[in-house]
């Protein structure tokens, strides 16, 4: 990523990397030492190649996840806030073959320095994706 990209280039780059699933150029658009608070989960994850992993992971559990971004505000100091809905189609805890349809709305504040995600925290409630995926 080069340091010319807006924050809003960087952003959008993030979620088209998300649509692809491409847990690679996730990891090539967060600093090495970047950090992503999952804060339903009460999680912090540390460093580009942490956070790159755990999307690797979603995208395993929940082969056909996609973010629908509802907004994307642009704050003057670097920090984008996206309100999104994740789409997704998760496999039953019980081990059934029945899946659940899962349909999250959430928002991701991400702060971008010299063109790259310094830090991104995630919101969305726990609760709803408990039922969703129960």
């Amino acid at each position: 990523m080069m340091s010319a990209s807006t924050p809003k280039e960087v952003v959008t780059a993030l979620y088209d990397a998300y649509g692809r699933r491409d847990h690679r150029a996730i990891l090539a658009l967060y600093c090495d030492d970047a950090s992503h608070d999952e804060v339903a989960q009460l999680k912090t994850k540390q460093g580009s190649a942490e956070i790159a992993v755990g999307m690797q992971k979603l995208f395993s559990w929940l082969p056909d996840v996609r973010w629908e971004v509802k907004s994307m505000i642009v704050g003057g100091d670097g920090v984008v806030a996206v309100a999104y809905v994740m789409h997704a189609t998760a496999p039953r805890k019980s081990g059934t073959t029945e899946a659940k349809v899962i349909s999250l709305r959430g928002v991701q504040l991400v702060q971008v320095a010299d063109g790259r995600i310094r830090h991104s925290e995630d919101y969305w409630d726990a609760a709803t994706f408990q039922r969703q995926v129960s």
